[in-house]
């Protein structure tokens, strides 16, 4: 099966698990608490169930190389997002500004992009994108939250030190690195049992994330600019640059479909939070998280 169709299929799965979100939250069996108690728990425990047991591979020396051209080029990814932030918005008010480059600078490749990726690339997949979270994770905690709030060097340094999905990464390095000495099967199970639930909890999440969104304005060129920067043109110029450069394909592909995620749903929470327009970070987020279900598998095309 080609990387489009493996893509097409897996989109239509993840669109009946959002799908199934947005209807549990409208009928009121999600509730903003549920809602609130489903993303902790995908966060502080299916995640990083997920993210030790994808490290459960054969060490090699490609492998470590992989991982570390892989840190290299997110890196220089995300000083791109940083730069091309100031310039793409125009016009904009500073309330709304806030959240558009917000959403550029931290797009969904945690909730979403984990498990689209790790179906198309599977463990080595999965590995690869747990790397690439970690400049985007300080990006988040250190520029992402000072367009909405004062952030200080310690906080950023204590939120990454013990992130539960960055502690997830140190204890599967270190089993990785001590050749994935075989775990209690009570302990294998549990870890493997929980890793299972990650796409069915993540997308049942965003979809009564999408539930939440309220006053989806079609008509605001901004959102739609927004759009297609977040899921056209900047996966596009992560391509065209990774394309001329001497890279893992593998490494390639990963980053360019995390170039391509959505908005993270962290850009809404974070508006309402701080007196943002959460309206419009709503809007941001539920448009691009919709149009990636049809730019994802179209972005396999470049793979």
């Amino acid at each position: 099966m080609s990387s489009f169709e493996t893509m097409a299929t897996l989109q239509m799965q993840l669109f009946l698990f959002i799908l199934a979100g947005f209807v549990l939250a409208k009928a009121g069996a999600i509730s903003p608490a549920g809602r609130k108690s489903l993303s902790d728990l995908l966060i502080d425990f299916i995640l990083p169930c997920n993210i030790v047991c994808s490290f459960q591979i054969d060490l090699s020396g490609d492998l470590l190389a992989a991982c570390a051209v892989m840190l290299a080029v997110s890196l220089g990814v995300q000083a791109f997002y940083l730069l091309v932030s100031r310039f793409l918005y125009p016009g904009a008010g500073p309330s709304r500004l806030a959240c558009l480059r917000y959403g550029t600078l931290c797009s969904n490749a945690g909730f979403l992009g984990i498990p689209i990726i790790g179906g198309v690339y599977g463990a080595m997949g999965t590995l690869l994108a747990s790397v690439m979270l970690i400049p985007q994770r300080v990006v988040m905690w250190s520029a992402g939250l000072s367009l909405f709030t004062h952030t200080d060097g310690r906080s950023v340094l204590r939120k990454l030190a013990t992130h539960p999905c960055i502690v997830a990464v140190y204890i599967g390095f270190a089993l990785m690195l001590a050749g994935n000495p075989a775990l209690p099967a009570p302990v294998q199970t549990a870890l493997s049992g929980a890793s299972g639930c990650t796409t069915c909890i993540s997308m049942l999440t965003i979809g009564s994330i999408l539930a939440g969104a309220t006053h989806i304005d079609l008509r605001d060129r901004m959102m739609w600019w927004y759009t297609l920067v977040r899921l056209v043109l900047i996966p596009l110029a992560v391509y065209a640059v990774l394309r001329a450069l001497p890279i893992n394909p593998v490494v390639r592909g990963v980053m360019v479909l995390a170039s391509g995620m959505p908005a993270g749903s962290t850009t809404a929470i974070l508006a309402a939070r701080y007196d943002g327009d959460a309206p419009f970070a709503s809007c941001l987020v539920f448009t691009s998280t919709l149009l990636s279900l049809i730019t994802l598998p179209l972005l396999c095309l470049l793979l």
